[in-house]
């Protein structure tokens, strides 16, 4: 049994423009800071020397170099066949000061009469029942997840251990922002995975980015305020956005990410945008620092709001996950809105808010207002989950599993695609585009390949402006090596098909 990496997962030191610091240095000051701040607690276990050399691209004499110091200086200690740990005092935490905003926009004027009203009802939200609805995982759908990697005999304990008789009191109710260890535990990760320094009262444990996205359009919208929205994107969004009165822009994509550019020219007074930098859905692309720039420049001079998806942002193949948006943000007009079904499974119905601090008390407002309780057992098994370092472990893993099934993918589709039917980017995630000509109906394709049992999504139909695109979504995460070969076999043979343009036909002849 190969053994298995611990510890929790930590950011890759980014070197500032001009920084010459030795790598040591650089990994000193940034475990450092991370311990000042409260990221790393008293008595956490850090990566080995050895896994963090691998993960951040670094020699390992410079992480040794690092470590040999902070225990020099007792702020961590080192125990031979064991591990590193925070030593139990690792130093003042130090909160660096926000910065002056420019222009902000207020609170809509729903969420402060909410706010007004049911201040002193905070902790008392309310419950309804969600329907439960089973999907089928069939090759190549892309919405499948990978639940056969799950530790489910871990999970299963913490659950258990969390309806003991000790946490009884869990069977209640619980705060409207989320249990207080869950909280902590998402500020702790969300900090150390991406650079950032997040505090506990900045978060708002929701139950799925559809409750996320309501709870958002009624704080800081106004109806008939206009959106950006990703082009191609999740289609449910735009539907939702709509049925909460506001209006939709679909921005599209090209290769360097969102195009901000073309997003002014449709609507340069727009209230928010909605989209996901990292492992955007359907296409991959990665939104370049350049254009993250020319977005924050944007919403500072119109007063817009940013909201940042981070879903399966933790499953990256070939590079380290950037910073968030909130990490460039002097105005505190950046909200991130991440899930953990993704990485865990997706009935867990467990999902996050990071919103500006000076906004956490009328999301709370707002959250206990509109109800939908999630489970307080659920949440306690959660909090141990992340700081006990299995979710660590279980990213690396679903890491690991996802390159190799991708790399298949990659290898079959040379070997069974027609030459003109593309690979978008599978930098991250578990699926990709294979986008394909004009002249070819993605929609006819899709609808062919189900006679077959592969299940693939038309680009087209994700799209506000069906014009955007035209090609395939397939997944590879949970699909072993044969169930995608034999896949992408079944995609080459209906894409060669006769009544395929006969310009193509000639392309593949002379492949």
């Amino acid at each position: 049994m190969v053994k298995q990496a611990a510890g929790v997962l930590i950011a890759v030191p980014n070197a500032a423009r001009g920084d010459r610091r030795p790598r040591r240095v650089r990994v000193y000051c940034a475990l450092l800071d991370a311990i000042r701040a409260g990221s790393l607690r008293p008595g956490m276990r850090l990566p080995s020397s050895r896994q963090l050399a691998a993960e951040w691209g670094f020699a390992r004499g410079a992480i040794d170099d690092a470590f040999d110091q902070l225990q020099q200086e007792g702020i961590i200690v080192r125990r031979v066949g064991d591990g590193s740990y925070v030593a139990d005092d690792g130093g003042p935490v130090v909160r660096a000061a926000a910065p002056a905003a420019p222009r902000v926009r207020t609170l809509s004027r729903s969420a402060k009469r909410v706010l007004d009203r049911f201040s002193v009802y905070l902790g008392k939200p309310s419950q309804i029942e969600l329907p439960h609805v089973m999907l089928a995982e069939q090759p190549l759908f892309p919405r499948a997840q990978m639940t056969a990697e799950f530790p489910l005999a871990i999970w299963r304990g913490l659950v258990a251990r969390a309806h003991g008789e000790a946490f009884r009191d869990h069977l209640n109710y619980g705060p409207a922002a989320g249990l207080p260890p869950l909280r902590e535990a998402i500020a702790r990760h969300v900090s150390l995975a991406r650079g950032m320094q997040v505090s506990a009262q900045q978060v708002v444990v929701i139950n799925s980015p559809t409750h996320g996205i309501e709870l958002i359009a009624r704080v800081l919208l106004e109806p008939g305020d206009t959106v950006w929205l990703e082009d191609p994107g999740h289609t449910s969004m735009v539907n939702l956005f709509r049925v909460l009165h506001t209006q939709v822009v679909g921005v599209p994509f090209d290769a360097d990410g969102l195009d901000v550019e073309a997003g002014r020219a449709m609507a340069p007074d727009a209230a928010a945008v909605y989209f996901h930098p990292v492992t955007q859905y359907p296409l991959g692309v990665r939104t370049g620092s350049e254009r993250l720039a020319e977005l924050m420049r944007w919403a500072d001079q119109s007063g817009a709001w940013i909201i940042e998806g981070n879903f399966n942002d933790e499953i990256l193949h070939n590079s380290q996950l950037p910073t968030s948006l909130q990490s460039m943000d002097a105005a505190d007009r950046v909200l991130m809105m991440g899930t953990l079904e993704g990485i865990m499974y997706p009935s867990l119905r467990v999902a996050y808010l990071v919103v500006p601090e000076r906004l956490a008390a009328a999301f709370i407002a707002m959250r206990g207002l509109l109800g939908d309780h999630t489970n307080t057992a659920l949440q306690l098994a959660l909090s141990w989950f992340i700081e006990e370092g299995h979710l660590g472990t279980h990213l690396r893993n679903l890491r690991h599993v996802a390159r190799e099934r991708r790399d298949v993918l990659r290898e079959s589709a040379a070997k069974h695609l027609p030459p003109w039917a593309r690979l978008g980017p599978m930098d991250g995630g578990t699926q990709v585009c294979i986008h394909l000509p004009t002249q070819i109906s993605d929609r006819e394709v899709t609808r062919q390949l189900r006679n077959t049992g592969v299940v693939a999504i038309a680009l087209s139909s994700s799209c506000i402006d069906p014009r955007h695109a035209n090609g395939l979504v397939v997944g590879y995460g949970p699909f072993d090596a044969g169930a995608i070969d034999g896949a992408m076999m079944q995609i080459g043979q209906v894409l060669r098909q006769p009544s395929r343009p006969p310009r193509y036909q000639a392309a593949d002849e002379n492949r």
